[in-house]
């Protein structure tokens, strides 16, 4: 039986090993940690003007399209708040922060993108919220 080399967890199946590799030092759990640590979590909340959702969903799925074209993109998605419908949250994981960082660039730099931002204010009750966040661990 093999254990995990951070936490001893004892390793039986393919599923208990990172990654589903049963070559793995660590266990699934591990495996987790260490994938994260380093990658960047953005997000923005928008809320859209009264009649305005429908719109602000075709933008957000644009954007979401082009943002999953980066390289370094892990993840990204769109989801609708359960208690306001005109809410809307989007999330995209980075591998890590020069991944953002070169993606932050290629924004500030196209006039496209900036002109697609202006675009979305008429669509919204209030200024977005946004932010990004470096994974420790």
């Amino acid at each position: 039986m093999k254990r995990c080399k951070d936490c001893g967890m004892p390793m039986l199946a393919p599923e208990d090993f990172a990654g589903g590799d049963p070559g793995s030092e660590l266990c699934v759990h591990c495996g987790q940690k260490q994938r994260m640590a380093g990658m960047v979590i953005a997000f923005s909340i928008f809320t859209a003007r009264l009649g305005k959702a429908d719109e602000l969903v075709e933008f957000l799925e644009k954007n979401l399209e082009q943002a999953r074209g980066f390289a370094g993109v892990a993840d990204a998605y769109i989801a609708q708040s359960r208690e306001n419908p005109a809410q809307f949250f989007t999330y995209a994981k980075w591998r890590s922060l020069e991944d953002y960082d070169s993606m932050q660039r290629a924004y500030q730099e196209s006039p496209e993108m900036k002109q697609s931002f202006a675009d979305i204010m008429h669509l919204l009750e209030c200024e977005p919220t946004m932010s990004s966040f470096q994974v420790l661990e």
